[in-house]
């Protein structure tokens, strides 16, 4: 029998108002106790060999024999712990803290009696006790006995490792792909698939998203804080739907940031290095009595960027920028500039509950982001604001946070803001999200069955002044709720099993979403965990990828054409006009801006625009012909007088289907591609895509100086859609076809005013009109919904039938040679870097836009708390890959936007080579008045060997930083 006793709960009035979540009242069950009395425990943790407390320390009760939890506690600012409704007996008793050795005692509690334990722990390396939450969303859990394959990079190693953004700390984390366009801007994802323009790894701080709102994108430079604040980052690798649901198909990246009653005290930090770089920072926290504490945080960066040239950027901005950038030079600015500050007030009005209150502020002044649709944008003053709440009781965890972005525009026409280095248009982002969750925890029979369940619910707001989502505007906002529950279920001592199912809707896609998760959990001994996983997760597509409909290059070519990326249709998708018939085209459709029809469907036939080709064309022809005439030693008015009558013949005629013959393929295509009508399938609304995904996974600990974590996994990804790609090819004449149709008819009586070209004379122009007409687009081959016309050449995402079956391996061992000295080792391994049979609508194959072998070693040498020499030597290889991400894309013909007379008219980006690199590091740790100070110097790629890590970005070579911080 099952006995719930009800709980009792007191807040204050602020506390209750700080959470305006809405009135919850939950019953707190325990578990039936034998009948008689029960003892508690109670003490003080500290650090070894001083009286300072040590808060946040873990504190767990297991039984001598089974070593099944019975109880727990955390250690409050001042150090004490309290563990009530024990059982008389004798207990293993641990203790445990991030940055501290953990300790293991064998403690009597008496019935009826408060058992006084105090507890001291030693600093030292903490890579084999680490405390994680993220894998159980919020619950605190010994790394060992996570199932699920997590990483942690802790706070000795973020605070003597000087870098410009904290994914710099996650290059020797197994299984995480990084990309890396500047001192600044990264891209990172697990286990690959990376992008351009990535959101594909979930990316939270203290527990609410980190990305920008409406494009759903990382961006690691905008995230507010400072490096001083940050107290951990954990890793999870894979899908994690079924806890943290839409988004969470490719793992999280959690940033956890330092409790003020934990860290109390002031830190003032000053970096400084190569590319210009300087870094100020300021910390500070401050207990206010015993029940509430505040901090504090801000910094100011500034540097300069890895010049690099992106060919597809024109020289000056075109006719699609605003006035006052329309004709000046385009030049990218390489300065980096941004401050940051956030502020927290924590309340802990009784020993079980907390509320925290956090607002955040960013403002990047200066950069370079890609993104994959439009090519880099230039960032000028986009700011980053996050406001939450949040509230923990016992089991009960609520918030509410909103994050708000601006691009630093007000229009389209603001000149002050982030604009697109190929077009010039600003970029309006004024987008908001909103989220509230709920979660709650219940045990049932002690720690035999805990049942974890909650719901969430995502608003995201766009707003970008018609810029980004242009049309759609007025219809982009996107609304998503879900709910979970996880049960874990304790089989014997050694045998835990866990089951999830989460279920979400997405107001903009059909259905319902299912995420189920389960695992078998073997801990043969405290220190050894195996586990076998199923998770089926799944991803929604990001806001842009219904309503973007933003210009992406103007006047192709110096013709009449634009590319332009829209997004998909919400429960619609892109349809083919396709009621054209009587041609050889299978009765697709076309249109043309050569056709005095104002873009009118009509067959998707070359020689039906010939005539508004030719007059289009003809000022262009006739200077050519009259220059060839020139040369051939014909007076110029001769010369001019023949080319216009030539002209003029062919702009007469009417040639049949047949005559000139038609060729499909998009823009970038070679000269040679004809493509088939059956190949343009009509695209299907935009769906959430599903992983499945099964691991084998094992931690532990090697004896008591070593660490092994090995995860075998394979997936099946439905997640293959594309970023945007051409969708609407163009139609060209043949030019064999078209060549010989201008010879015959210019050896007509009918051409040269009556008197015909001798065949010689026409033949030879044919052969230098075909060519030149045969490459100019004379009709698109576009969709009939969503308002196309006849210049917009549209790129636009697309949800692809298919899935991709892939395997890999992540491999983490870690060596404590002594208590300050450690090495470690990552491998992972993933099965493909291109995938033949998955292919976009422009044909390209999609690619894991990631290495599919990255190692890492490192040996590490951590200073004594107050005086010494610590240091590290880092190696990191990466394979070689391929990039498919939308407009960057290696080995593929692009059209330049500025060809000039006689160059080509083409470039191609470089695939990614061989990264092979060496970081070093230095730091030294003293006194000054009894205060902490701290030196240290790194070196990224200390041998400068300058490569790229992603298609159509900068060679990034050696970057030294150096750091004094001063801690009082």
């Amino acid at each position: 029998m099952v006995v719930l006793r009800g709980g009792r709960w007191s807040l204050s009035a602020t506390a209750l108002l700080s959470l305006s979540v809405g009135a919850v009242t939950l019953g707190a069950p325990a578990a039936l106790r034998a009948q008689g009395e029960v003892g508690s425990l109670t003490g003080r943790v500290t650090e070894a060999g001083a009286a300072t407390p040590v808060a946040g320390a873990s504190i767990r009760v297991l039984v001598l024999t089974t070593r099944a939890v019975v109880g727990g506690a955390n250690s409050n600012e001042d150090g004490r712990y309290r563990v009530g409704n024990l059982q008389p007996g004798t207990y293993a008793v641990n203790v445990s803290r991030i940055g501290y050795r953990p300790r293991t005692d064998t403690v009597r509690v008496s019935a009826g009696a408060a058992t006084t334990h105090d507890v001291a722990i030693g600093e030292g390396a903490s890579i084999l006790s680490q405390v994680v939450t993220t894998a159980s969303r919020g619950a605190s859990e010994r790394l060992q006995e996570v199932p699920a394959s997590i990483s942690v990079v802790n706070t000795e190693v973020i605070e003597t490792r000087p870098t410009v953004t904290a994914i710099e700390h996650l290059r020797e984390t197994p299984g995480i792909n990084i990309s890396t366009a500047g001192i600044a801007q990264s891209n990172v994802v697990a286990r690959g698939f990376n992008n351009a323009f990535s959101g594909a790894l979930l990316t939270l701080q203290d527990y609410k998203f980190a990305g920008v709102p409406s494009l759903r994108v990382n961006v690691p430079f905008l995230v507010p804080g400072t490096n001083e604040d940050i107290e951990r980052i954990e890793v999870l690798l894979g899908p994690a739907s079924a806890l943290y649901g839409p988004n969470s198909a490719n793992g999280v990246m959690h940033i956890i940031t330092k409790s003020p009653f934990s860290s109390p005290g002031t830190t003032i930090t000053v970096d400084g290095g190569e590319r210009s770089i300087f870094r100020g920072a300021l910390r500070h926290a401050q207990l206010l009595g015993e029940k509430a504490a505040i901090k504090v945080s801000g910094e100011y960066f500034t540097g300069r960027d890895f010049e690099f040239r992106d060919q597809a950027e024109p020289a000056q901005f075109g006719n699609q920028a605003p006035p006052g950038r329309r004709g000046t030079a385009n030049a990218r600015d390489y300065d980096v500039e941004r401050y940051s500050g956030e502020a927290r007030l924590d309340l802990r009005p009784t020993p079980n509950t907390e509320a925290v209150t956090t607002i955040g502020y960013t403002n990047v002044g200066n950069g370079v982001e890609l993104t994959g649709a439009n090519g880099a944008a230039q960032i000028r003053n986009w700011t980053y604001t996050s406001l939450q709440q949040r509230l923990r009781w016992n089991r009960l965890f609520g918030q509410i946070f909103v994050n708000l972005s601006d691009a630093g525009n007000r229009d389209s026409l603001d000149l002050r803001g982030t604009y697109l280095l190929r077009t010039g248009v600003p970029i309006v982002d004024q987008s908001r999200v909103f989220a509230a969750q709920l979660q709650h925890g219940v045990d049932l029979g002690g720690d035999r069955q805990r049942f974890l369940y909650g719901a969430d619910y995502i608003m995201t707001n766009p707003r970008t002044g018609r810029t980004i989502n242009g049309n759609n505007e007025d219809v982009d906002d996107v609304r998503e709720i879900g709910a979970y529950v996880q049960s874990t279920t304790r089989v014997t001592s050694k045998f835990d099993v866990i089951g999830a199912l989460r279920v979400d809707q997405n107001d903009q896609i059909e259905g319902t979403q299912v995420s189920p998760r389960a695992a078998l959990v073997f801990k043969p001994t405290e220190n050894h965990n195996l586990r076998a996983t199923y998770n089926r997760a799944f991803q929604t597509p990001a806001n842009f990828s219904f309503f973007l409909d933003l210009p992406q290059q103007s006047n192709v070519g110096g013709l009449p054409y634009n590319v332009r990326a829209r997004g998909n249709p919400p429960k619609e998708g892109w349809q083919y006009e396709r009621g054209c018939t009587g041609v050889a085209t299978g009765g697709i459709c076309m249109r043309s801006p050569f056709l005095p029809n104002n873009g009118a469907f009509v067959p998707a036939s070359a020689n039906l625009a010939y005539q508004g080709t030719l007059t289009a064309l003809a000022p262009r022809i006739t200077t050519s012909l009259t220059q060839a005439f020139v040369a051939q030693g014909l007076p110029q008015a001769t010369a001019a007088a023949q080319a216009a009558q030539i002209v003029g013949f062919l702009r007469a005629q009417s040639p049949a289907a047949a005559d000139v013959g038609t060729r499909i393929a998009f823009i970038n295509d070679p000269g040679t591609v004809n493509r088939a009508p059956s190949e343009f399938r009509d695209i299907k609304p935009l769906e959430a895509s599903y992983n499945t995904t099964y691991e084998l996974g094992y931690k532990g600990l090697l004896g008591t100086r070593a660490r092994l974590a090995i995860d075998l996994w394979s997936q099946e990804r439905g997640d293959v859609g594309t970023p945007a790609g051409l969708a609407t090819p163009n139609v060209f004449f043949s030019g064999q076809a078209l060549g010989a149709y201008i010879g015959t008819r210019l050896a007509t009586p009918q051409a040269a005013g009556g008197a015909g070209l001798p065949a010689a004379q026409a033949q030879a122009i044919a052969a230098a009109l075909a060519p030149t007409l045969a490459a100019v687009p004379v009709g698109l081959v576009t969709f009939a919904n969503g308002n196309t016309n006849a210049v917009d050449i549209l790129a636009t995402y697309q949800t692809l039938d298919k899935k991709v079956n892939l395997w890999g391996t992540d491999v983490a061992f870690d060596y404590l040679f002594t208590d300050r000295l450690s090495a470690a080792a990552t491998f992972s391994r993933i099965s493909d870097k291109v995938f033949e049979d998955v292919r976009g609508a422009d044909g390209r194959a999609l690619m894991l836009n990631a290495p599919d072998y990255t190692a890492s070693l490192a040996v590490r040498m951590q200073a004594p708390a107050d005086r010494g020499f610590g240091w590290e030597l880092r190696g990191r290889y990466a394979n070689a890959f391929p990039v498919n991400s939308g407009v960057y894309a290696s080995g593929v013909n692009f059209p330049l936007p500025n060809p000039t007379a006689g160059g080509p008219t083409n470039f191609q980006y470089d695939a990614v080579p061989v990264n092979m690199l060496l970081d070093a590091g230095i730091n030294y740790r003293f006194l000054v008045n009894g205060k902490r100070v701290l030196w240290s110097l790194n070196g990224s790629n200390v041998l400068d060997n300058e490569v790229p890590t992603f298609a159509g970005t900068a060679a990034i070579g050696r970057v030294i930083m150096t750091r004094l911080q001063y801690s009082f």
